[in-house]
C-alpha cells in the first residue's frame, strides 16, 4: 500500500531545502596550473626546467627571471621591471607546449635576442703595472781612432717609482780641439692608465695637427694617452654581424686573410674591432653548420686610423716657454711665457673634429679642422685657421686653409693636399724664425700590377719665404723578384731647376741566418754613387755579427768592415775604414747600468719597459720571454729583459732543466706588466733541497714495512717509507729525529747530516728506529 504524504509536509520539506541551499557558498574560481616545463630554445635544449603557469581561458605566463636564467635581455621583450608576463602577448614570440613530456620549445626572433659579441684581435690582456724603484744610465760611446782621437758619449739618466719617472739626456763630445757636455731634455713624467692621462713637467715637445706644427718647450704639458692601454683601437674598426639558425662555426676573412676562426651558438652574433686594414678592404663571414653547409656574406669596409672612435677625446695643453738653440746649448729658453692646445673628438665614426689654438710673443693663433669618411669613397680633410696680433711691419694678421682628399685600397691609391696661407699668417714658430709655408700642393698616386709589382708617380710643390721655390715630380717603380730579391728603381726631377734631378736603383734581399744583402746605383746632380753592402745581424739572445760595405762616388773609394757582439751586458762593435788614401778605426760601445735591488747590473740598452729577473744568486740560468731565450743569469744571479711592452702582460720564465739536481723553485713562469720606461724585479726564488733518502730499520734490523708513516721532528714534514725501508726526508738539519708508529709502538731514529757536494739528495742510513715511551 503506497503511503501518501500530506501537502504540508512537502512545503516544509522544500521550505527547508531551499534555505540551506541558499546558504551554502558559491565555488572558488578555477586557480592557475603550475607547470615546471623542460625548456628548449629555438631548437636547443637549455638544459633547465622552470616554472610557468597556465589558467583556464588563456595560455602561459612566465616569470620574467625565467629570461634572465636563458640569458634573454627582459628590456628587449619589453617587461622590465614586471613579474611576469603572458608568452602570447609577446611580438616575435612563439612556443609549442607538450604535455606529454613537460616540455616546452620556444622560438624568439633575433630582434629579442643580444647578439654575443666576439672580438677579431688578438692582443695581449692590459692589466695594472707594477714599478720597483730605481735607476737607469742608458750610454753610447763612440770614439774615433788615430791622430783625430775624439770621443763622444750619449747618455740617459733616468729614475722611476711608483709615482713617475725622471728622465735626462745629453751628450759628452771630446776631442782635442773640444770639451763640451750639452743636456737635450729633462723632464719628470706622470701617467694613469685609469684615466689616459699623462702630466710632464720640464722640457717637452708641443702638441700638433697636420695643419699645425711642433715646437719645443720648457714647461708643463697636460695630454691624452691612448699608449697607456695598447689593446685599445682609437680609430673606428668595422663591426660585422650575422645570426646562425644552429650551432655553427664562423670564419672571417679580411682582404682574404682569415683573422677569425670560432664557433658560435645559435642566433645572432657579431665580431668587432675588425683591424687588419687601412684605407679600403673586404671581409667576408662564412657561417658553416655541423653539416658541413656554408654561408658566405662579402661586405665591403674603409678604415681610416686617422679618424677617432666615437665619443673618443684627444688632447693636450702645454704652458711654458720656447726653447732655442736645441742641440747646441744646455739652457737655453725665450723669456716671455707661450701656451699651446690641440683637441680631437671623434663626433661619429665617420667624423672627427678638429681644433687647435696657440699664443706668445704678441702673436695669437687659432683654427679649427674635421676629417671626413665618405662611405667608401675616401676620406676628405679640411682646415682653416686665422692668426693675429703685433702692428707694422710686426702684423701678424692672416689666414691658413688647407684641404685633402685620400684614398686607399689594395689596388691603388689616391693621396691629395693642398695649403695655401696669407702672407702675415703666423705662428709660434714664426715668432723664433721659422717662416710658415706660404703655398703647398702634394699628389701621389700608387698603383698595384700584377705577381708583387708597383708602381708610383708625385708632385710636390713648394713656396717658404726665403727659400726658392720647388715643384718637383718623382716616379718610383718596385717588384719582388722572388729568391728573398726586391727591385725598387725611382726618379726625380725639379721643374724649376733642370739641375736638380736623380736616378735611385737598388736590388736587396733576406737570406738564411740572418743574412741580408743590397745593391744600389743612383745619380743625383751630377754626383754617381755605387754601393754594395753585405750583412749578418747579431741574434736577439746574443752572438757575433759582421758587415761589409763598399762605396764608389765618382770614382773616390771607400770600405767599411765592421764586427759586431751583442751580450747581456750590452753591444760592441769595431769598424774599419779605408779610402784608399788612409785607413782609420772606430769603436761604439752601448749598454745600460741598472740600480735595482740593492745593486748595480750591466745590461743592454733598456727601452720603454724592462724586467730584472733573479735567481737568488744562482747563475747561469737560462732566461725565457715568450717562451723564446732571451740570455742567461750572470754570476751574481740576475739578467735583465729590455724592451717589453708597457701596460700589457710579458711572459717571462726560467728553464728549470739547466738547474742542479738539488734545487727546486715554486713557480718556473710570470706574468709581468711594466709601466712606461720603468722597470719591474721579477724574482724566480731557487731554493736548494736540503734532502736525502733515508732508511730506517727496526730493532731487529728489519726495513721498517712499507706505507709506514713517518715525520721529521725538526721540520714537522710527513713522508711514508718506500720499498726496502726508504723514506724521503726534507728540510734536514745538523742533528734530526724521525719518528714513526709500527704496531702501535712508536720509534724515533737519530742520525746526522752535512750536504755533500755532487751528492744531492744521496742516500743515507741504515738507522735503526728505536722504541720510545
Amino acid at each position: 500500500m503506497r503511503r501518501r504524504f500530506p501537502w504540508w509536509w512537502l512545503l516544509a520539506w522544500w521550505l527547508v531545502m531551499g534555505g540551506a541551499l541558499a546558504q551554502t557558498p558559491a565555488a572558488p574560481p578555477p586557480q592557475d596550473e603550475e607547470l615546471f616545463l623542460e625548456v628548449s630554445l629555438n631548437g636547443e635544449a637549455t638544459g633547465l626546467i622552470l616554472r610557468f603557469t597556465r589558467g583556464s581561458s588563456s595560455g602561459l605566463r612566465s616569470a620574467v627571471q625565467n629570461l634572465r636564467d636563458l640569458d634573454l635581455e627582459p628590456k628587449l621583450f619589453g617587461v622590465e621591471g614586471r613579474q611576469e608576463f603572458d608568452l602570447d602577448q609577446i611580438k616575435g614570440l612563439s612556443y609549442t607546449y607538450d604535455p606529454a613530456r613537460q616540455a616546452i620549445a620556444l622560438r624568439v626572433d633575433d630582434a629579442l635576442r643580444a647578439p654575443i659579441a666576439y672580438s677579431a684581435r688578438t692582443v695581449r690582456k692590459p692589466a695594472a703595472a707594477t714599478v720597483t724603484p730605481g735607476a737607469i744610465i742608458n750610454y753610447d760611446a763612440y770614439t774615433r781612432l788615430g791622430q783625430d782621437r775624439s770621443t763622444s758619449i750619449s747618455n740617459e739618466v733616468r729614475y722611476f717609482n711608483a709615482g713617475g719617472v725622471f728622465s735626462s739626456t745629453g751628450v759628452f763630445n771630446y776631442s782635442h780641439q773640444l770639451r763640451q757636455f750639452v743636456r737635450f731634455d729633462s723632464a719628470w713624467v706622470h701617467s694613469d692608465p685609469d684615466t689616459l692621462e699623462t702630466w710632464q713637467v720640464g722640457d717637452l715637445i708641443s702638441s700638433s695637427l697636420t695643419w699645425t706644427r711642433s715646437l719645443r718647450m720648457g714647461g708643463v704639458q697636460w695630454r691624452r694617452s691612448f699608449d697607456l692601454r695598447p689593446d685599445l683601437l682609437t680609430f673606428p674598426a668595422a663591426t660585422l654581424g650575422g645570426s646562425a639558425v644552429v650551432p655553427s662555426a664562423v670564419s672571417l676573412y679580411v682582404d682574404g686573410v682569415r683573422q677569425v676562426d670560432t664557433a658560435v651558438p645559435s642566433g645572432p652574433f657579431v665580431i668587432n674591432q675588425v683591424a687588419g686594414i687601412n684605407g679600403a678592404g673586404q671581409a667576408t663571414l662564412v657561417t658553416r653548420d655541423a653539416n658541413g653547409r656554408a654561408v658566405s656574406t662579402t661586405v665591403p669596409l674603409y678604415v681610416d686610423t686617422r679618424l677617432l672612435a666615437t665619443g673618443l677625446t684627444d688632447y693636450s695643453i702645454e704652458l711654458g716657454v720656447l726653447r732655442r738653440n736645441y742641440t747646441t746649448e744646455s739652457f737655453s729658453y725665450a723669456r716671455t711665457p707661450a701656451v699651446s692646445a690641440s683637441l680631437r673628438r671623434g663626433l661619429s665614426d665617420t667624423f672627427t673634429l678638429e681644433a687647435h689654438g696657440e699664443a706668445g710673443r704678441g702673436v695669437l693663433n687659432g683654427g679649427g679642422g674635421m676629417l671626413w669618411r665618405m662611405g667608401q669613397a675616401g676620406v676628405l680633410t679640411g682646415s682653416l685657421a686665422a692668426s693675429g696680433g703685433g702692428s707694422g711691419a710686426s702684423n701678424h694678421r692672416g689666414g691658413q686653409a688647407a684641404l685633402g682628399y685620400q684614398y686607399l685600397s689594395t689596388r691603388f691609391s689616391v693621396d691629395l693636399q693642398s695649403q695655401r696661407a696669407t702672407a702675415n699668417y703666423s705662428d709660434l714658430g714664426t715668432a723664433e724664425g721659422a717662416p710658415v709655408v706660404r703655398a703647398s700642393d702634394r699628389i701621389n698616386f700608387n698603383l698595384a700590377l700584377f705577381g708583387g709589382q708597383g708602381v708610383g708617380i708625385s708632385a710636390i710643390s713648394q713656396r717658404v719665404p726665403l727659400v726658392a721655390p720647388a715643384r718637383v715630380m718623382a716616379l718610383n717603380y718596385s717588384a719582388t723578384l722572388g729568391l728573398g730579391l726586391y727591385l725598387s728603381v725611382s726618379a726625380f726631377r725639379d721643374l724649376r731647376d733642370e739641375k736638380a734631378r736623380g736616378v735611385f736603383f737598388s736590388v736587396s734581399g733576406s737570406f738564411g741566418d740572418r743574412i741580408s744583402a743590397n745593391i744600389s746605383r743612383s745619380r743625383q746632380n751630377d754626383v754617381r754613387s755605387t754601393t754594395t753592402t753585405l750583412a749578418r745581424s747579431a741574434d736577439y739572445s746574443g752572438g757575433f755579427g759582421w758587415g761589409l760595405q763598399s762605396v764608389n762616388t765618382n770614382g773616390a773609394p771607400l770600405r767599411q768592415a765592421q764586427l759586431t757582439y751583442l751580450g747581456n751586458y750590452g753591444q760592441a762593435t769595431a769598424y774599419t775604414f779605408d779610402t784608399g788614401s788612409s785607413r782609420s778605426t772606430s769603436l761604439d760601445l752601448n749598454g745600460a747600468l741598472v740600480l735595482m735591488d740593492g745593486s748595480v747590473h750591466a745590461a743592454r740598452q733598456v727601452g720603454a719597459g724592462f724586467a730584472l729577473v733573479s735567481t737568488d744568486g744562482v747563475s747561469g740560468v737560462p732566461v725565457l720571454q715568450e717562451n723564446q731565450v732571451i740570455g742567461r743569469t750572470s754570476g751574481s744571479g740576475y739578467l735583465l729583459v729590455p724592451n717589453l711592452s708597457p701596460y700589457l702582460q710579458n711572459q717571462l720564465g726560467i728553464d728549470t732543466t739547466r738547474l742542479p739536481l738539488d734545487a727546486r723553485v715554486a713557480s718556473s713562469s710570470q706574468t709581468v706588466v711594466p709601466a712606461r720606461q720603468s722597470g719591474v724585479l721579477v724574482r724566480f726564488p731557487v731554493e736548494t733541497y736540503e734532502a736525502a733518502s733515508v732508511v730506517l730499520n727496526d730493532a731487529d734490523g728489519k726495513p721498517l714495512p712499507v706505507g709506514t708513516p713517518v715525520r721529521h721532528l725538526e721540520s714537522g714534514g710527513d713522508s711514508v717509507v718506500g720499498f726496502d725501508g726508504v723514506a724521503f726526508v726534507d728540510h734536514l738539519q745538523a742533528l734530526n729525529h724521525v719518528q714513526a708508529t709500527v704496531n702501535g709502538v712508536t720509534c724515533v731514529a737519530e742520525f746526522s747530516y752535512a750536504p755533500v757536494k755532487g751528492n744531492a739528495m744521496g742516500t743515507m742510513g741504515p738507522f735503526v728506529c728505536r722504541s720510545v715511551q
